[in-house]
């Protein structure tokens, strides 16, 4: 009975002592090459395992985002186990997320998002942090088909898609829009204009503290088509025309649970159908026609966070009565949450925050005034925030003009660089979607802390 060769003893590798060795080893390339290299005699295999595993331990910081406390054995496990994973999930579809392999697949890549940006980071080419753990989400979204809509999920008992990968896909969706190598025709767009073209009570965005993942992935899809999708002659070219700066990215720190402020300067867009296209599509359900977005271009806004409803120059936001009986943007379930009682005599303490903005639409100069509530983790991720706020044309709000208000509620991706969600007029249940990206300081916009009306309550 034959037996695997084991390493040899007679290389020339043996006579070499193990810090060479080791040299050696960390100048490999692939973790194939590593694997070989630890087979061929009893010193190249102790260059690897030997030395408390201190191999595997320099290895996975070289690789990953780490954490001090990981002992060298456990990177060790995790080193091998997410290479294997990389590698293996290449040959997955991702449709529903549900099978056992693929699962594994999809919770090794939160993983990745979770501890990204712990320990020391990198730059990328454009001087903008960058961490380890993207570089592999973004050469594992270019080499498999975790973000591929080229054709429909197979009929099977399962049609619903696991909320774990909904997640992960919206969490790499931040890539797309600066990722060269990619395609961007999405099967089936028709179902996503359906999408998010619905009502808020057919399909709100949120149940209680739980976003509807379903819904923001059909508004991340809408725009992916209409911005990378040269085919649809929409926005692809003035995306393309943009500065790096100026285009969507992923999140730049750790992710954080909780309100906390955003970038200050934005860019993005939102499209609209005629009412009565609205109703057609609504009755007509997914799939019978697909019509033509209207207003797909390219707006900004600037937004300006205070502390406590106070902006830094000492003036105290207003919230109008009638915005609230709107948006519902403190007696939402994610508002409340948020309000913890310090102790039996002690005040209420929130950690929703305040903001106003100002924009630019088309040729519209408008206000807006809003709030962020934080959420808690969406399938293991952290980060998710809501936003709400109100565009408005008002100067002050004495007499607030009902019928000329626009309200936009929506997600904070978890990172804070893109929020996508839902517009609606103020009076009906008329919408469509929105999206807005953080940009690196515009010089279009005028650096101004005040917005054009007055937005503050009298002292």
């Amino acid at each position: 009975m034959s037996h695997a060769p084991g390493p040899s003893s007679t290389t020339a590798f043996n006579a070499l002592p193990i810090e060479l060795n080791k040299a050696i080893v960390h100048q490999l390339e692939t973790d194939k090459d590593i694997a070989t290299y630890r087979l061929i005699c009893p010193a190249t295999n102790d260059a690897i395992d030997a030395d408390r595993l201190s191999f595997w331990r320099t290895k996975f910081r070289e690789q990953y985002a780490f954490k001090e406390s990981l002992s060298n054995a456990r990177m060790q496990q995790l080193y091998q186990r997410r290479s294997k994973l990389l590698r293996h999930g290449t040959r997955y579809d991702f449709f529903h997320g549900y099978e056992k392999h693929e699962a594994y697949v999809v919770r090794m890549l939160r993983d990745l998002i979770v501890e990204s940006f712990q320990g020391t980071t990198d730059v990328d080419e454009h001087g903008r942090p960058r961490c380890k753990n993207q570089t592999h989400l973004m050469n594992f979204i270019r080499n498999s088909r975790l973000l591929m809509d080229d054709r429909r999920p197979p009929q099977g008992p399962v049609s619903s898609v696991h909320e774990t990968l909904l997640a992960v896909k919206l969490m790499c969706s931040q890539f797309i829009f600066d990722l060269s190598g990619l395609e961007h025709n999405i099967f089936a767009f028709e179902e996503s204009q359906y999408a998010v073209y619905r009502s808020s009570i057919a399909a709100p965005l949120f149940t209680g503290t739980n976003v509807n993942m379903e819904w923001i992935m059909h508004c991340m899809k809408f725009f992916r088509h209409h911005m990378m999708n040269e085919e649809a002659q929409t926005l692809f070219d003035k995306i393309q025309e943009l500065d790096v700066s100026q285009k969507p990215s992923a999140w730049r720190e750790p992710l954080r649970q909780g309100a906390y402020p955003l970038s200050k300067y934005w860019k993005g867009t939102y499209s609209f159908l005629d009412n009565k296209e609205v109703m057609r599509l609504r009755c007509q359900g997914p799939g019978e026609e697909v019509y033509i977005d209207k207003n797909v271009d390219e707006g900004k806004i600037q937004l300006n966070f205070a502390e406590n409803s106070r902006l830094p120059d000492g003036r105290k936001l207003s919230w109008p009565d009638v915005f609230e009986d709107r948006l519902h943007s403190l007696g939402n379930a994610a508002a409340k949450q948020s309000i913890k009682t310090q102790g039996r005599n002690t005040a209420k303490t929130t950690d929703n925050i305040h903001f106003e903005g100002r924009g630019e639409d088309l040729e519209d100069d408008y206000n807006a005034l809003g709030w962020l509530n934080p959420l808690p983790a969406q399938a293991g991720i952290p980060g998710w925030q809501r936003i709400t706020f109100m565009k408005h044309f008002m100067d002050d709000f004495a007499e607030p003009e009902e019928d000329n208000l626009w309200a936009y509620e929506g997600v904070v991706l978890p990172g804070g660089r893109i929020i996508v969600g839902r517009w609606w007029y103020a009076s009906s249940d008329y919408n469509g979607p929105f999206i807005l990206w953080a940009v690196d300081g515009n010089p279009e916009f005028e650096d101004d802390d005040t917005c054009d009306g007055d937005t503050t309550e009298e002292e």
